[in-house]
């Protein structure tokens, strides 16, 4: 609970930067990750969309230029939460919550999007039956996070870039402005990060299937799913 809360007060900590030192520490792609995640929803852009760890608001800027009309996002952080209300003049609801109970009825949803936020997540089995839940019959699911290979070589050279490279990489860009570097909590949400291959099959085993893009040698990762009309798990 403690690290949990560590986490939430760093992404509150980075506000002001974590933006433009996350597209430079994903080394570039953070930003079309979110933007290829964004376009699969497309046909949902006049019904409910949900945004999990919506946090500084990053994806919900992007899907309100993108043309969606009601985005509900959902966050533990309050000041997340009133930080990107305030800087939105679009449809914006937001909701102070974890992904582990997501306070919305069932088939609420048209589709469920969640950028560099499910490794925060303790319980990410239940998160993810909880965005089956609130999603409509063929409803979308796109997970876009940190990865972590399957291949013990790929996933050293990943824990090495995590643990040393991106945080200072990450110091040297934010100099001065903070006392701590927030960026450094990254380091133990990928130790409890399942394996690339793991995630989709815990996605798939709610959603009936799913599908992996790895980029970066397995370090980003996007993970989509359409929930079936049977689903392959009983739900709630």
């Amino acid at each position: 609970m403690a690290e949990w809360s560590a986490v939430k007060e760093a992404v509150e900590q980075a506000l002001p930067f974590y933006e433009w030192i996350s597209e430079v520490i994903s080394l570039g792609l953070a930003g079309p990750l979110r933007r290829r995640a964004i376009r699969r929803l497309g046909s949902s852009r006049k019904d409910w969309v949900l945004d999990s760890g919506s946090g500084p608001g990053v994806s919900t800027k992007l899907m309100l230029h993108a043309g969606f009309e009601r985005i509900v996002g959902l966050d533990p952080s309050l000041v997340l939460l009133r930080s990107t209300k305030a800087s939105l003049t679009g449809n914006f609801y937001p909701i102070q919550a974890i992904a582990e109970t997501v306070p919305l009825r069932t088939g609420s949803v048209a589709g469920v999007i969640t950028c560099f936020s499910l490794r925060d997540v303790q319980d990410k089995n239940r998160s993810i039956e909880e965005f089956a839940r609130i999603t409509t019959a063929d409803g979308l699911l796109e997970i876009v996070d940190v990865g972590k290979p399957d291949n013990q070589l790929l996933q050293g050279i990943i824990r090495l870039y995590i643990s040393f490279i991106m945080p200072l990489v990450a110091r040297a860009l934010i100099g001065p402005r903070a006392g701590i570097n927030p960026f450094k909590m990254i380091i133990p949400t990928f130790r409890s990060l399942p394996t690339n291959q793991a995630l989709t099959r815990l996605v798939a085993r709610t959603y009936g299937s799913a599908k992996l893009h790895q980029f970066q040698l397995g370090g980003l990762v996007i993970v989509e799913a359409e929930r079936a009309r049977v689903s392959a798990k009983p739900l709630d």
